[in-house]
């Protein structure tokens, strides 16, 4: 419980107690009660950014202010903040998580048809956007004649013109008391080896680096990377390798 003895206008008194927590991504927050004057609330509120008084690597990120009985002001202050780290790595390991799930593709992207000859291919698409004739006046269906071009327009026809594909996201989060590294920021979009151990890819599949986002709290900046796979034979390497 917060105590006092005298409370004077202009001076702002930290209570002993305070709380210390840690999460598994390596932030860590202090609570800290304040006390001052009514009357000194404003002017006395510790800023966001400023130092905890004893616990040096935090700062404060969110402060709020209550007027009691008796002109006193409890200020409640939470400083947030990571380990220092060598390296500017996080002093906390990293925690991995996978996400599944589907994307619309168009039925023609499918590795069924890719073996379709390009004429069918443009006829099944042309057709699979409303126009049965080309520019010739010819009929676009007379232009599938194999086997799996003509199961293609079966489904074309049915309204079938895209499939649902898989999408595998693997994710690294972290905390430290550093922002984003600039050769995480220059491999974005370009196929790459994920940390940690995710999941064993098949049938040449792959990862590209897919986004990395930064938010800062206090003097803790919580990071985090996002891969995502291929589907079969991988990413391109002509457009994602630099």
């Amino acid at each position: 419980m917060p105590r006092h003895v005298s409370i004077q206008p202009g001076r702002l008194y930290p209570q002993p107690d305070y709380t210390i927590q840690v999460d598994q991504e390596g932030k860590w927050t202090v609570t800290q009660v304040f006390l001052c004057h009514r009357n000194s609330a404003v002017s006395l509120m510790p800023r966001p950014g400023s130092v905890h008084p004893e616990v040096p690597f935090v700062a404060a990120s969110q402060v709020t202010a209550k007027v009691t009985e008796g002109d006193l002001a409890e200020i409640t202050a939470v400083y947030t903040g990571a380990e220092n780290s060598d390296e500017g790595d996080s002093a906390a390991p990293p925690v991995y998580t996978m996400g599944l799930s589907l994307s619309e593709e168009p039925l023609l992207s499918h590795i069924r048809y890719e073996d379709l000859e390009d004429e069918e291919v443009e006829a099944l698409q042309a057709i699979s956007s409303g126009r049965d004739t080309d520019d010739t006046g010819a009929a676009n269906k007379d232009k599938v004649t194999s086997e799996l071009g003509l199961e293609a327009l079966a489904k074309i026809r049915r309204g079938q013109v895209s499939y649902y594909s898989p999408k595998i996201t693997w994710r690294e989060s972290f905390v430290r008391d550093s922002g984003v590294k600039p050769s995480d920021l220059n491999k974005i979009g370009e196929i790459d080896n994920p940390s940690g151990d995710p999941p064993a890819l098949a049938q040449d599949r792959d990862w590209l680096l897919n986004g990395v986002t930064q938010t800062q709290e206090g003097r803790s900046f919580r990071i985090e990377r996002e891969w995502l796979a291929s589907d079969r034979g991988g990413w391109d390497p002509d457009i994602y390798e630099d």
